[in-house]
């Protein structure tokens, strides 16, 4: 394989698969020539300096928002400082202003900022081009869509992108979860007052948890309470983990988190029941929580469905609150297994 075969076999499938080419506002052009004057060079004297010319490889191109420059090489030729520098050269024409520039020689990759020379980047090999964590950080640097978002060129994320045109750790910066119906069997919990309510997101973030699992922190405010005179709001934290390797992006394949707690709760002490403010307990009660939600991202937005399961059991019941519920309502069972289904709509951002 000859550098011709790298730049049309290799390097062409890679930046059309970037989105170049495929419409009247990005532009691929090819061996370009460039001429240099003495300024450029940093010399004046025309006996010793004469003007000479170069000829980048590739110019991609999306039209009023900035270009990346790539350098070809044969697979026989290392990729020296003297390839870097010619690159960076190219990029830094005033006919050019490239932000990035590529070298390659087939077997390894190098992106640069064109402003920053000490290293490079993103390095890569032939055998990495295939895989999500290379694709999907090129995507995220290089392509047309992050050009035109990008107001401002800052750090290349360096962490393993959560998705398609997403950085490695996103912010939440609101949403709303909508509670459609909720069925259980136990009349102290009155799900009348939680099918149809609508909770705010408040906050949190989503990155990659230590197990490499992405990780959701969401911050949830408390319904209007069930208990008279007490409208408060008051926020609950939920972590729901999904063992996919990206959020999706395709409505037909999304991505599945999943939220599991189990615990006591001794009589006396608060517990947030779904959609519902946290209420005094009079008796101690273990539980589990299972909550699922199955979702994609949609412009910055992740949205999707919601499942809930909820089992509680309860003793150590006083004998006050006991007579009294049974005054009122006779007999309560001491477990109650609740479920319900909802829709969610989170607002996500870039936190590097």
């Amino acid at each position: 394989m000859n550098e011709t075969d790298v730049r049309e076999v290799i390097v062409r499938p890679l930046i059309e698969g970037l989105g170049y080419g495929h419409d009247a506002e990005t532009r691929i052009l090819t061996e370009k020539i460039l001429r240099y004057d003495r300024s450029f060079l940093g010399h004046k004297n025309p006996k010793k300096d004469p003007p000479f010319a170069g000829r980048a490889d590739y110019i991609c191109e999306v039209i009023s928002f900035g270009r990346w420059v790539v350098e070809v090489k044969s697979p026989s030729k290392e990729l020296s400082q003297d390839v870097v520098e010619q690159a960076h050269t190219y990029a830094m024409h005033p006919e050019i202003a490239a932000s990035f520039f590529l070298i390659t020689n087939g077997r390894k990759f190098c992106l640069y900022e064109t402003a920053k020379l000490e290293r490079a980047a993103l390095e890569w090999n032939f055998e990495d081009n295939d895989k999500d964590e290379t694709r999907y950080r090129l995507f995220n640097v290089l392509s047309p869509s992050a050009f035109r978002e990008r107001a401002k060129i800052t750090l290349i994320d360096p962490g393993n992108p959560l998705g398609k045109g997403l950085a490695s750790r996103l912010r939440i910066i609101g949403g709303q979860i909508t509670n459609d119906e909720y069925s259980g069997n136990h009349p102290l919990i009155p799900l009348e007052s939680v099918n149809g309510l609508s909770l705010p997101v408040i906050g949190g973030y989503v990155t990659r948890a230590e197990d490499k699992r992405i990780m959701g922190h969401v911050l949830v405010g408390s319904a209007v309470a069930i208990i008279p005179n007490s409208a408060m709001r008051i926020p609950d934290s939920y972590d729901f983990f999904s063992a996919t390797d990206y959020l999706s992006d395709d409505p037909d394949r999304p991505t599945i988190f999943q939220n599991f707690v189990k615990g006591i709760v001794p009589a006396g002490s608060s517990f947030p029941f779904p959609g519902i403010k946290r209420v005094v307990m009079p008796f101690e009660m273990t539980y589990t929580q299972i909550t699922e939600a199955v979702g994609y991202v949609r412009e910055n937005t992740f949205v999707g469905t919601m499942s809930f399961i909820n089992d509680f059991n309860f003793s150590k019941i006083s004998p006050e609150f006991r007579n009294n519920v049974f005054r009122q309502l006779g007999q309560i069972p001491d477990t109650a297994h609740i479920t319900g289904t909802g829709r969610f709509e989170i607002s996500i951002q870039s936190d590097i």
